[in-house]
């Protein structure tokens, strides 16, 4: 099947029994992990669920068939989801054995940000009649606007243009996040399908504390912006409100990847504003300043160099017996500084 658009998928009511394989991929984690969430769903409240890695899959590529096939024993629907990180090469036999088997009664959701519309990944699910690939951009602000408003409708809210607008600001764009707000105004107003509550500005500022988003993009934003005199106040304003280092790591590994795929198109010749503003980029329209300052200091050798030390700092993290929160102290404070002496 060809790439569809996220909102082909987002206006399915039921899982298409024909496709064994959807793939969700594109610079927006946002969108991505909300319409594979959505599409989880769809399988059913009682639906068992069975999570798997690509690194799993590239040590058994005949795992990903066998549990397609294999029946629940407790439940009437059962849904396989599958994490890709990388360029997802190291899974491409385990897809390619599922969409040549014989026999698949339970679909796979995958997602993987990192994975390009060129890949070999991509390639195959276009090529086959059993799979399907969507590629998930930052929603501009007037969709985002939309998809405030219907996700309010669902819970039972009605929610005008005004306070969409404000909820969106809150959550800096991030649609995961705006479905929780909508569900804790919800709760607080009582509402339902079948009891509809008007969402006030009053609601949104109540309930919509400051979010732990915000602190982490800021803290991205000190550290590969190379402001390094504001580095000791913000990594203490998110420890106050209890960011967790690794969550800390993982946005900025993000970022590196973001910025990994926007440096080649300022590489290949783009100015970096023009590279930033556009659609494609995926970058949400409160950070442009920041991440278009940050191209013009990261160049492509040094963003490497960075997504090496940020794999390496989160290993240390999840170890035992480990220095983690001093080693990522450290790190953090070495990005700063590097990014200031390129500025």
């Amino acid at each position: 099947m060809k790439t569809v658009k996220p909102g082909d998928l987002e206006r399915q009511t039921r899982l298409d029994p024909a496709v064994r394989f959807v793939l969700l991929t594109g610079p927006d984690d946002a969108t991505m992990e909300t319409l594979g969430a959505r599409l989880i769903g769809l399988a059913g409240r009682e639906a068992e669920r069975a999570d798997f890695s690509n690194s799993q899959l590239s040590q058994d590529p005949s795992l990903l068939a066998v549990e397609a096939a294999s029946m629940s024993l407790f439940a009437s629907a059962r849904v396989i989801r599958l994490e890709i990180a990388g360029s997802g090469d190291d899974c491409l036999a385990a897809v390619e054995a599922l969409l040549v088997a014989d026999t698949a009664v339970n679909p796979v959701i995958a997602t993987g940000a990192s994975i390009t519309a060129k890949s070999k990944l991509v390639k195959l699910v276009e090529g086959s009649p059993h799979a399907v690939a969507a590629i998930c951009y930052q929603p501009d602000r007037r969709a985002l606007i939309g998809i405030a408003i219907s996700a309010a409708d669902e819970q039972g809210l009605r929610l005008g243009n005004a306070e969409a607008q404000s909820l969106i600001d809150l959550v800096s764009g991030d649609q995961t996040l705006m479905r929780r707000e909508l569900e804790k105004v919800a709760l607080y107003l009582d509402a339902g399908v079948d009891r509809r509550r008007q969402v006030s500005a009053a609601d949104i500022a109540a309930l919509g504390a400051a979010t732990h988003e915000e602190d982490v993009s800021e803290c991205i934003n000190v550290a590969l912006g190379g402001k390094v005199r504001e580095l000791p106040a913000m990594l203490a304003q998110a420890a106050a409100v209890g960011v967790a280092e690794i969550r800390l790591i993982r946005a900025l590994a993000i970022r590196a990847m973001q910025l990994a795929r926007l440096r080649a198109e300022v590489d290949a010749g783009a100015h970096p504003a023009s590279v930033v503003a556009a659609k494609s980029s995926g970058v949400f329209w409160k950070e442009r300043d920041a991440v278009t300052a940050q191209l013009h200091i990261w160049d492509s050798v040094r963003i490497a160099r960075l997504m090496t030390r940020l794999l390496d700092c989160e290993r240390a993290l999840k170890a035992s017996g480990t220095a983690g929160a001093v080693l990522f102290r450290k790190l953090i404070t070495d990005i700063a500084h590097q990014a200031a002496r390129a500025r």
